[in-house]
């Protein structure tokens, strides 16, 4: 039997890392100061649309692991008698480091932070948007469009769990467990 080279080619380039090195669940540490108050975790959205979207809520008492879903966007409910509520969110992120060659170097430049320019003068903002950010949309759309070809992101596997203001290269190995603290204000009596 005869191999075609090329389409041994694309199917390299198109298959993707993160099935071999994790799974669809990633486990995230949920803790509140002070301890020992209940986390209500529930799925709120899901990067690969409607249908996916994790129903399970899972009640435990911090400090405690969860296994979540990669590809699910979480908001986490900490609450303790006589105490606020407190609320935490744990957002789900592309992982372009395990994702396939095809889309992995468009997710990182889509990436790239972002400027606030409202201060400059009329021809700073225009070189900015012209020569920065229409560039870096139209990479991450590329890389966007892509994925769509990426078995491990129809999966659910190219994706991280992080939270929402945590930095570029927080968890940049997506081998990690992420960690969501909440700080519980007591009630006023």
């Amino acid at each position: 039997m005869k191999r075609n080279p090329l389409l041994l080619a694309a199917a390299a380039v198109l298959s993707g890392c993160a099935t071999l090195v994790h799974g669809p669940f990633q486990d995230v540490q949920i803790d509140s100061n002070p301890p020992g108050a209940t986390a209500t975790v529930s799925a709120q959205m899901s990067q690969r649309g409607p249908l996916f979207i994790d129903g399970d809520k899972q009640t435990v008492t911090t400090p405690a692991t969860v296994r979540l879903k990669r590809d699910n966007n979480y908001r986490i409910e900490v609450s303790k008698p006589g105490y606020k509520i407190s609320n935490a969110q744990v957002v789900s992120e592309y992982d372009w480091f395990w994702a396939q060659l095809s889309c992995g170097p468009c997710e990182a430049v889509g990436a790239l932070p972002t400027y606030d320019m409202t201060e400059r003068s009329w021809p700073v903002r225009f070189a900015q948007a012209a020569f920065y950010e229409y560039p870096v949309g139209a990479v991450r759309a590329i890389g966007r469009a892509t994925r769509l070809l990426s078995p491990d992101a129809l999966l659910g596997n190219a994706f991280k769990l992080k939270q929402p203001d945590a930095g570029y290269f927080e968890n940049w190995h997506a081998l990690g467990t992420a960690e969501v603290t909440a700080t519980l204000e007591p009630l006023d009596r």
